[in-house]
């Protein structure tokens, strides 16, 4: 009998699914749009339905075209965006749309926010600064706004949380998603009853799931998942952790030497830590995957996302003239840009989803020379730029990491060149891994040390990710980017100062 281990990787745009032997080969992999919805008041949603369908299409796709047998997987992994939140019933029925994390209504509703001192207070108790698109600022968000949701609710999850209490009807989470909510003492990998009682939220308890370790077995598929999933009933079901812990595993970090940068929809910085970091109170902050260190992350919506808004609305003209691949275009032409002796002085800032201190989005230092080729160079550097001003925040403080190589992944990883963008604007070698979905990779990892297959998660890893390709930082290239990370840093903070000060008028 063969035997595999199925990962799902869900996030706000694709579910993605992979299939891996018990040596951590990957075998197949299948991949189905499930959008989110944009509304009124910042709103970033998520169908319920929608999801779950694109978690059984893309299943079934994976054992189909795998040709696989459903008795011969041994077990089932699911990873997914954190924070944000998925409101179910007693049933693991979905109540209203999924949250995602980039949901911004808390943003535009200032008033509902606690005072700076209480806020302060809640960060210690978290180990986590306060954001918008937290678990915690939208349940204050939904007693204020939607009084009777918490009547209807039964358990408040995470998104991987909410599909796997439909493959089988486990609602728990683990301490990765617990820790991004803002709710938990991430030390003692429980929820802060101090912290719910501050933020004026402690009706909500009762709602939030007990906590557990991400590698461990906690049901089975049921028959009525099975039907729709093309898997065997029964087969074992991970509980697993959330995604940016998933691409750190997968991308082989496992101690302070290793740097995670995601560098995706949303841009997360990552490091590990023996204790909770305090000097600098993190975005976010967990008990990482394997139970022994602390992940502490910086990031936000500055990463290769914008991107994606820039391909549909400045580039669109560009591709539809010559017919092909918009991203494959971008990276040629950044491959022409970059590696001329001279640079464009033009200058992209990747905050069209909202910047630091409230820097808009734009583009500064277009001449009329200036080509297609030079203006995708600025995009892919300003985004990588908005990745070290991150970086320089989680590397601040006495008890700050000291990496000495960046392990990347996300969409901007597959490019040929943004990578060694990256190490030449950080200093550091950049190691990428070298084939697959990194996060799907990173659910299947946990279910293998679940199962027994692996000792521990040093050896998983190991297994699944067994090599990486390597950009060494180059001397030249190193000097003129911290020049110009030096004047783009100082823009964003002259237009965040100019653009507020306009909108207090």
């Amino acid at each position: 009998m063969k035997q595999y281990i199925l990962g799902i990787d869900a996030g706000g745009t694709f579910v993605k699914a992979g299939l891996f032997d018990a040596g951590g080969r990957e075998l197949a992999a299948a991949k189905e749009r499930s959008p989110h919805l944009d509304g009124r008041g910042g709103r970033r949603e998520q169908d319920p339905d929608a999801l779950w369908h694109a978690v059984c299409s893309s299943t079934r796709e994976l054992l189909r075209a795998s040709g696989t047998h459903p008795c011969d997987v041994l077990a089932v992994s699911v990873t997914g965006y954190g924070s944000g939140l998925w409101f179910v019933d007693e049933n693991a029925g979905a109540v209203g749309n999924g949250i995602l994390s980039t949901d911004g209504r808390v943003e535009l509703d200032p008033a509902s926010a606690p005072d700076h001192e209480t806020a302060v207070q809640i960060e210690r108790l978290v180990s986590q600064r306060m954001w918008s698109g937290q678990t915690a600022a939208l349940l204050r968000w939904f007693d204020e706004h939607e009084p009777t949701m918490r009547s209807r609710v039964h358990r408040v999850l995470a998104c991987k949380d909410y599909i796997r209490a439909r493959l089988c009807g486990d609602m728990s989470t683990d301490y990765t998603d617990a820790g991004l909510t803002g709710l938990c003492d991430i030390e003692r990998n429980s929820w802060s009853e101090d912290a719910l009682g501050l933020l004026g939220i402690a009706q909500w308890r009762d709602t939030l799931p007990a906590i557990g370790p991400g590698a461990e077995t906690v049901g089975g598929i049921t028959a009525a998942a099975a039907e729709l999933t093309g898997l065997s009933e029964g087969t074992p079901v991970i509980r697993g952790v959330v995604d940016v812990a998933a691409c750190a595993l997968a991308s082989r970090v496992l101690d302070e030497r290793h740097m995670s940068v995601v560098a995706g929809t949303f841009g997360i910085d990552q490091t590990l830590h023996p204790q909770p970091r305090t000097s600098t109170v993190p975005l976010l902050q967990c008990r990482y995957v394997t139970g022994e260190a602390y992940l502490a992350s910086e990031g936000g919506i500055t990463s290769a996302s914008n991107l994606e808004w820039c391909c549909r609305h400045l580039f669109r003209a560009e591709a539809t003239n010559d017919g092909g691949d918009i991203y494959q275009m971008c990276n040629d032409a950044v491959l022409r840009a970059y590696g001329r002796e001279r640079l464009s002085g033009m200058m992209f800032f990747p905050y069209v989803f909202g910047g630091p201190s409230g820097a808009p989005a734009g583009v500064l230092g277009a001449v009329a020379e200036d080509e297609f080729d030079d203006t995708a160079l600025a995009v892919y550097e300003g985004i990588t730029f908005a990745h070290k001003a991150d970086i320089d925040k989680l590397l601040s403080g006495d008890d700050a990491a000291r990496p000495s190589v960046v392990r990347m992944s996300g969409g901007a990883s597959h490019s040929p060149v943004w990578p060694q963008m990256f190490a030449d604007v950080l200093g550091l070698r950049v190691d990428v891994a070298e084939r697959g979905e990194i996060g799907v990779r990173g659910a299947a990892i946990t279910a293998a040390v679940a199962l027994g297959i692996f000792p521990d998660f040093d050896s998983a890893a190991a297994a699944f990710t067994p090599s990486m390709r390597s950009y060494e930082p180059d001397p030249h290239k190193v000097t003129v980017m911290n020049g110009r990370y030096s004047r783009h840093h100082a823009l964003t903070a002259a237009l965040a100062a100019v653009w507020t000060s306009a909108d207090d008028r």
